[in-house]
């Protein structure tokens, strides 16, 4: 019963950002991690506000505190102009998803 009870108060605490390696010119700090989130993981990025938006594979580069919340600044491949490119942009952490690709 105790575990149990354990067990649904820890799933049940907010991550944490982990790792400071450095700082926005702005002052905000940037972390290596932020719960399953880590520099190099490779998610599934899908816009919860554009479901339209077909689902990208992104690489996560830092996470940051950003005004709305957990932010990652990520690599995704996106066309433009009929061509792939790589873009870098930052997407909310609740975007991201475990990615189910494995890496080449």
């Amino acid at each position: 019963m105790q575990r149990s009870q354990l067990g649904a108060f820890l799933g049940r605490l907010k991550p944490a950002f982990r790792d400071q390696t450095g700082q926005h010119a702005n002052g905000t700090p940037l972390y290596r991690a932020y719960g399953w989130i880590h520099a190099g993981a490779l998610a599934t990025l899908l816009y919860r506000a554009a479901p339209a938006l077909p689902s990208r594979q992104a690489r996560v580069l830092s996470v940051f505190r950003g005004p709305n919340g957990p932010t990652a600044d990520v690599e995704v491949e996106d066309f433009v102009r009929g061509r792939a490119k790589v873009c870098q942009r930052w997407v909310s952490v609740r975007d991201l998803h475990p990615s189910t690709e494995v890496p080449a």
